[in-house]
């Protein structure tokens, strides 16, 4: 889901987008209509009335609990409104005189208690966000009792989360998300995720629509005014975050069985059967995949993929009813890519995974974060090397973990497992930190255990906690006793700990003793940052090496500033790899003749994950001011002709990165190095693949187009790509797939007004949802000044769905010419631009600062930004963060500007 290369900014909606992956949004709720219930005869003794009793803060008061729901609920996708009535068992510790549960923007028409066989007076305690309160006649006592509440809700268009509606070609549709706080939008309940307990849901809509939800349909009547009741099966115990449905005009793709005769169906918009194919066909060989893994059978009755035309989240592992954002799932046959197949199927596989991590057993609270979704990234990774190994996943692993390590290098980075303090903590949960690192670290860990003994410790937690909850230390608990050795050590050191470690390594062969590396390690810190190096980790540090044609690899633990590790080569040997497989959760930092020998024999000697690794260590070392830039760029050019798509990525994210550093007097001999090193194999592929053309030519094609046309200003590239363009837009066949966004974009760059305008106007007139995505963004990579401002002009306004219209703001601050334009107009509405957006995504605003890389900016940002983005959920730390990488990125600039500078100088 996220880009596997490396980066040195973050755009605005990819960070929302990565952040916004299963996350809720804690919301204030609506004045509750106060009420009162005629009190019943009960045998308990009269009592006063109370005051309003104190509203909780973050968490439920302990003392009582749901043990069942029974969910009714009324819902017209066309409509904003809906009713329910809810029933809630609950158990009850201790005698008290309030329940407390969770809602927002709900209103209360009536409310009853019933305890012991009578029912109790209750008033409704109004709150001003999250909670409601009811406030009972009487105390009730210790044992069983029953809450039922008849209220009314909002199914807020497009917002996404929630009970939300979305229009989808003329048509009108329900769904949910409620992780993480969300299930409170739709119904009052016990929103925390150790609540777990068995739900039945029926809803009552239009007999035309249809209604899927977790569970399969039990029973269906037909009700009076064209409506019906779907009642559905009891679900096994589940959090409320959770429970899932949808309502609309869905057609459905059957897509087999699972082995225990699971049905498996695809759910898509109306008339969109015929472009769900790939999913209807992968879907159940990768939870076979997942089922030998786990030695569990999949453990829910039924799994239908449903694809969501509107959606915060990428996806979303509801049990039984995964729901997936809709360009995941749907693509017209024609324009099927490998990487369309690739995300599906990584997606797919990681929300699979959640069936038992995070399903069947589930975090107790939300600083486990991690247990559901580093799980899941890591088990989608495992899954998807043994079923396509094609596909370089391992390299794309490397990758990942090189990237969220940027974000790791950060003072006000989180730990994986970090402690949810407020609301706040809960949203920035669901970040890089959680999927990416969190992957990672697992990865590590399961090398240096051995994946055996790993899959013996999943298997036996998953088993000690089936269909309940559980802890950190439940996990680690289960790996130490696989294992038979402690391993919290490990786990603590990279799950309760921020940062990245970086290890210094220098290799000694004296006469009559073993080669030894002499290892020491400290906190990776940036040029520009105030960390303080003098942290240490239990690092697990493999490392491999060369003699001759021989091969070897070596282990240690380094859990001190420094260590050795003897190596078991007979001889001193040709090259040392500090990181074997590149999979180690460290930067490595080769001294002496160490480093040049690794580059001189990379090509050879090590595996392409392992050059991209290197690469990316080198990347850091250069950030880190460890090495100077200069280094790098002059490998560039032996990288761009290697054989290998990914070691050309990396070398075109080497010389894309610099592009911020490049003085406007040598603007022309950047642009000249780009033609020079990489126009002739751009010209080469050209603008049309070949048929028999292998998938990495395919996939390289793009970024090296894109990056001789626009970054090397190649005319003939940039005039046939303004040709095809307009071709496209007459013809949709006349762009491969996988080249329509790149031609669009390079034609925008060099656009002029007419064809913004035939932008503009296709992209009003399509209701095709992967098409306007493509106009829009062509829309938002013009440069012209006045084309620019149109396009911010837009969006702010209605013309096109929220989400998409902020894509317009976000090309303008991809480019440094139009930067300050962006950053301008943001200032100037930001009010009316954070109300467009979800409110997920609205603390993420704050990067958009983060681009401008001027840190004499800092006050006027701090003042304008910080207090508007820090009343959003996740607002404080995402401000923080940001002003930190305005910070680093000056100071990156200042210091590598003039190595840049000297290079170009010679090209």
């Amino acid at each position: 889901m996220l880009a596997r290369m490396i980066v040195r900014a973050r755009t605005l909606l990819s960070i929302a987008v990565l952040a916004a992956c299963g996350t809720g949004k804690p919301a204030a709720v609506a004045p509750a209509t106060p009420v009162a219930v005629a009190p019943a005869p009960s045998p308990a003794p009269p009592a006063s009335e109370p005051e309003d009793p104190e509203t909780p803060d973050l968490r439920l008061p302990a003392g009582v609990r749901p043990t069942h729901y029974d969910v009714d609920l009324t819902l017209d996708p066309a409509a904003e409104d809906f009713t329910g009535t809810i029933t809630i068992a609950v158990a009850v510790d201790a005698p008290t005189q309030v329940l407390w549960l969770n809602a927002t923007e709900i209103t209360v028409d009536k409310a009853t208690v019933t305890a012991g066989g009578a029912e109790v007076a209750a008033r409704v305690v109004e709150t001003p966000k999250d909670f409601l309160g009811l406030a009972l006649a009487h105390p009730i006592g210790a044992g069983a009792a029953t809450v039922t509440i008849q209220y009314r809700g909002k199914a807020h268009p497009n917002d996404g989360d929630g009970i939300y509606t979305a229009k989808e070609a003329g048509d009108w549709y329900a769904f949910t998300q409620f992780e993480s706080t969300s299930a409170r939008q739709a119904f009052p309940c016990f929103d925390e995720p150790s609540f777990k307990v068995p739900w039945r849901l029926t809803l009552h809509t239009k007999q035309a629509l249809v209604a899927v939800a977790n569970t399969p349909v039990e029973a269906e009547r037909a009700e009076a005014g064209g409506m019906k009741a779907v009642r559905f099966a009891e679900t096994l115990p589940l959090p409320s975050y959770l429970i899932a449905f949808a309502v609309g005009p869905f057609d459905s793709v059957a897509a087999g069985a699972t082995r225990g005769g699971a049905p498996i169906r695809v759910v898509v918009p109306r008339g969109r059967g015929g472009d769900a194919g790939y999913p209807a066909s992968v879907t159940r060989p990768i939870l076979d995949a997942l089922e030998d893994y786990f030695g569990i059978p999949y453990p829910y009755p039924k799994l239908d993929i449903v694809a969501v035309s509107v959606f915060n989240a990428g996806a979303m592992e509801n049990p039984g009813l995964i729901t997936f954002r809709q360009e995941i799932v749907l693509t017209k046959p024609a324009d099927m890519t490998r990487a369309k197949q690739e995300r599906y199927a990584s997606v797919a596989a990681h929300e699979m995974a959640h069936q038992w991590f995070g399903d069947y057993v589930t975090m107790a609270w939300w600083d486990d974060t991690w247990l559901n979704e580093s799980f899941a990234s890591w088990m989608a990774s495992k899954i998807m090397l043994a079923w396509q190994p094609t596909w370089d996943v391992d390299v794309d692993m490397v990758a990942s973990k090189s990237g969220v390590m940027r974000q790791d290098s950060l003072d006000a980075a989180r730990a994986i497992r970090q402690p949810i303090e407020t609301s706040d903590d809960i949203v920035n949960a669901f970040d890089g930190i959680t999927y990416a690192k969190g992957e990672a670290v697992l990865t590590m860990l399961e090398r240096w255990i051995g994946p055996d003994v790993f899959q013996k410790g999943v298997r036996a937690y998953l088993a000690a906690h089936a269909f309940g909850n559980a802890t950190y230390d439940d996990f680690v608990g289960a790996m130490t006793t696989a294992a038979g050795r402690d391993l919290h050590p490990q786990f603590d050191a990279f799950v309760r700990q921020t940062g990245v470690p970086i290890v210094k390594v220098e290799l000694t062969c004296a006469p009559g003793a073993a080669p030894t590396l002499h290892l020491a390690q400290r906190r990776y810190a940036p040029t520009g940052s105030t960390i303080v190096g003098d942290r240490t980790w239990s690092v697990p540090v493999c490392v491999r090496w060369g003699v001759g044609a021989t091969t070897g690899r070596d282990c240690a633990i380094l859990d001190q500033p420094t260590g050795e590790l003897a190596l078991s080569a007979k001889a001193c040997p040709d090259w040392v790899l500090p990181n074997d497989g590149g999979l180690g959760y460290y930067r490595m930092q080769p001294t002496g003749a160490l480093l040049d020998h690794l580059l001189a024999r990379a090509p050879k000697a090590l595996t392409l994950p392992e050059r991209v690794g290197l690469l990316g260590d080198l990347d850091a070392l250069i950030d880190s001011g460890d090495l100077g830039a200069g280094t790098v760029l002059g490998l560039v050019a032996t990288l761009a002709k290697d054989r290998s798509r990914h070691i050309v990525d990396a070398s075109i994210g080497i010389v894309g990165s610099i592009d911020d550093m490049v003085p406007p007097a040598l603007r022309g001999n950047y642009e000249r190095f780009i033609r020079k090193v990489y126009g002739a194999r751009a010209h080469e592929l050209g603008w049309q693949s070949r048929p028999g053309e292998p998938d990495d030519v395919k996939q390289l094609r793009p970024r090296l187009l894109s990056l001789v046309a626009d970054d090397g200003h190649d005319p003939a590239l940039i005039k046939e790509a303004t040709a095809l363009a307009w071709r496209w837009l007459d013809d949709h066949a006349a762009i491969q797939p996988e080249l329509v966004g790149v031609a669009l974009e390079v034609a925008a760059r060099y656009g002029d007004q007419k064809l913004f305008d035939r932008l503009h106007a296709d992209a009003r007139k399509t209701e095709d949802r992967e098409e306007r995505g493509r106009l829009l963004g062509a829309m938002a990579g013009f440069i012209d000044p006045a084309i620019v401002a149109q396009a911010l002009a837009l969006a702010l306004t209605d013309e096109f769905e929220l989400r998409d219209g902020m894509g317009l703001l976000q090309g303008a601050f991809g480019d440094p010419r139009t930067r300050m334009l962006a950053y301008e107009f943001t200032r100037a509405h930001f009010d009316e631009i954070a109300a467009k957006l979800p409110e997920p995504f609205r603390p993420y605003l704050g990067y958009t600062f983060a681009f401008l890389c001027d840190d004499a900016k800092r006050p006027e940002i701090e003042a304008f930004f910080g207090p508007r983005v820090a009343k959003f959920d996740g607002g404080p730390r995402v401000m923080a963060q940001a002003l930190e990488q305005l910070t680093l990125c000056a100071a990156s600039r200042k210091a590598q500007t003039p190595a840049v500078t000297a290079f170009l100088k010679k090209q």
